[in-house]
């Protein structure tokens, strides 16, 4: 993303410092922080990384990565200040500490929309890097490495015109004489995308050397730029949009993925049937193997106890020469050469049974992957739908997921158990030793999870998770019902206690009325 279309989406940000509410992640790639007004997105894919402020955002969902994890733990406080280098192509997201349970300290969110290198960083104040969305290794890049533990290093230093700050008169002078192909190396935030759309907005050649003549038509046409570099762009290439964009990597991963998936699934099946022949070819030897246990059987008592080789002489007159087992007797070998003679005998009869099952996939492998290319591209439900047959993994024991999601009106998730095994899930699996504990006292129910991360979770905000809790138990016809809540770090498990029973300690008492409505609870008695 370019660095002038980062400048107008930081500019567009709420006045700051700014409260907000706690992270979403969307997928693995994308990170959204619900602000004062609406909130920032930050998509982290090659090579299309985009940053906008758009006034809807996700409802709470799982982390998809450790990094997401770490900055929904540490990334907490308020949002103080966004700050780019420049108009270069990185922004930093600075957070305020946040007193919690637990006070969090302030840490910066560093943001590199670099195309193919793009990146996201979170630091301490003092520049030290806490962890790294992909790192950087010496192997990867031997001059700028991005790893926990080391002082992150900006972008370096350069030399261009700022088009927010520069006259006319400047910017004349700068690009008389240059190609508009050349504006990425005199015009500070403009990049290849924007080069081509004040080319085309001008009406002039991205090769042709500019005159005084074209100079005046390209003039006007940076600015409106600098004003409006999106809207601009839009204009000139019709780009898409990130949610647009999202969608479309998203088909494309998923038609990638069933490819892996599909030249995967060809490769067992040709492989397979490869095997027959093997498993055929062993199978003709089953009666020989078997010739040579009647042998062994006959002749017993000419074999020694304990050794590993032995000749006899078959039935037609010919020295035999036999492998043995030393720790079992002659009888015990002769058995296992007839359950070798057996085992492959019925491998070969499985192979058999299973070899025009297996060529009849792979014929449709084959038809499948020759009708992902071009021109036979199948479309993208048909793509979903085998993605959801050869590529998603099986259903976990849970049909849902364990926990029910709700969010507060304070801006605070809060998990509710679905059963008692889910309940074991919420509290030891998803919990953080910060979060805040809910149970209905003296009943069987829910155990209901909020999501402190690190803030102090106000009182509205427990009365609205003790309503629920109290409206997912045995109580929830019941008036005025006590709900007991503690840290999750007070609560423990006895070893052998059956699903969803758990101690706990340091707890507090608040008296209720039931609901199942989320609406509802959020209403203040």
């Amino acid at each position: 993303m370019e660095g002038l279309l980062i400048d107008e989406q930081l500019r567009a940000l709420p006045r700051l410092p700014s409260t907000r509410q706690s992270w979403r992640f969307p997928d693995a790639y994308t990170f959204v922080l619900p602000l004062a007004q609406g909130a920032l997105w930050l998509y982290n894919k090659p090579p299309n990384p985009r940053v906008a402020l758009k006034r809807d955002y996700p409802q709470f969902g799982r982390s998809y990565t450790r990094f997401q994890d770490l900055v929904a733990a540490r990334a907490v406080g308020d949002l103080v200040a966004a700050e780019q280098f420049k108009l270069d192509r990185a922004f930093m997201l600075r957070f305020a500490a946040a007193e919690g349970f637990v006070r969090s300290d302030p840490v910066t969110l560093i943001v590199e929309l670099t195309g193919r290198n793009c990146n996201i960083v979170l630091t301490d104040p003092d520049g030290q890097i806490l962890g790294v969305a992909r790192e950087v290794t010496k192997d990867i890049n031997r001059f700028r490495q991005l790893r926990p533990g080391l002082t992150y290093a900006p972008p370096p230093p350069y030399d261009k015109l700022d088009p927010r700050v520069a006259s006319d008169d400047e910017l004349a002078a700068a690009i008389t004489g240059r190609t508009p192909k050349q504006f990425r190396k005199i015009i500070d935030g403009v990049g290849p995308q924007l080069t081509e759309a004040i080319a085309r907005l001008a009406n002039v050649s991205p090769e042709r050397h500019l005159d005084e003549s074209d100079v005046a038509r390209v003039l006007p046409v940076i600015n409106r730029v600098v004003d409006a570099p999106t809207q601009m762009m839009q204009e000139a290439l019709d780009l898409p949009d990130l949610e647009t964009l999202r969608a479309h990597e998203a088909k494309a991963d998923e038609r990638a993925q069933l490819k892996t998936a599909l030249e995967k699934r060809k490769e067992l099946f040709e492989k397979r049937i490869e095997d027959i022949d093997r498993v055929r070819e062993a199978a003709a030897e089953a009666d020989e193997i078997r010739q040579q246990a009647d042998v062994l059987l006959a002749f017993q008592k000419q074999v020694p106890p304990h050794t590993d080789e032995v000749t006899l002489t078959d039935f037609s007159g010919h020295p035999l020469t036999l492998q043995l087992d030393p720790r079992y007797d002659a009888i015990s070998n002769a058995e296992q050469l007839y359950d070798k003679a057996k085992k492959r005998e019925q491998r070969a009869a499985q192979a058999a049974s299973r070899e025009e099952d297996w060529w009849r996939e792979l014929e449709e492998v084959q038809a499948l992957l020759e009708r992902l290319e071009p021109p036979h591209s199948l479309d993208d439900d048909t793509v979903a739908e085998l993605h959801r047959r050869f590529v998603q993994k099986p259903k976990t024991q849970y049909r849902a997921e364990p926990a029910m999601r709700y969010e507060s009106p304070q801006g605070f998730e809060v998990l509710v158990g679905r059963n008692a095994k889910a309940n074991d899930v919420v509290t030891f699996k998803m919990a953080r030793s910060r979060d805040l504990w809910l149970h209905v006292q003296g009943y069987h129910g829910s155990h209901v999870i909020v999501r402190a991360e690190n803030r102090e979770v106000p009182f509205e905000t427990v009365l609205f998770a003790a309503k629920l809790a109290a409206g997912h138990s045995q109580a929830r016809q019941s008036d005025n019902v006590p709900v007991d809540y503690t840290l999750k770090k007070n609560v423990w498990k006895v070893k052998g206690a059956p699903a969803g029973a758990v101690n706990f300690t340091q707890q507090k008492t608040v008296y209720v009325t039931p609901s199942r409505n989320p609406q509802e609870a959020a209403e203040v008695d």
